[in-house]
């Protein structure tokens, strides 16, 4: 028997039908332990497999934006150095006060 053959046995064979190996007992009598066991290590492994590479993944977009990251607090840096930087948050405006087209 090969690897796919608990694959074809799974998906054509009913619990109560004669098991397809020829023992003449009923599938769920013979081979559907085995089989639901192939299933569920395979279904691991796969599993395994995926949540790896999206650690992978993940740990390789965390390495670019802490790049980016740099990159920005690089060019914060250089903007306040120049005369006049005041920031985002304290651009002198108040901000409770409407615009003139409101009025």
């Amino acid at each position: 028997m090969t690897d796919s053959d608990y694959e074809v046995r799974l998906k054509t064979t009913g619990r109560n039908d004669r098991c397809l190996c020829g023992s003449g007992k009923k599938y769920k009598k013979c081979h559907l332990d085995e089989d639901q066991g192939i299933r569920a290590a395979t279904l691991k492994v796969l599993e395994a497999e995926a949540t790896a590479k999206l650690k992978a993944v993940k740990n390789a977009e965390s390495e670019a934006d802490t790049k980016d990251s740099d990159k920005r607090r690089w060019w914060t840096k250089r903007q306040k150095k120049q005369s006049g930087f005041k920031g985002r948050t304290s651009d002198g405006k108040p901000k409770n006060i409407p615009r003139r087209s409101a009025v």
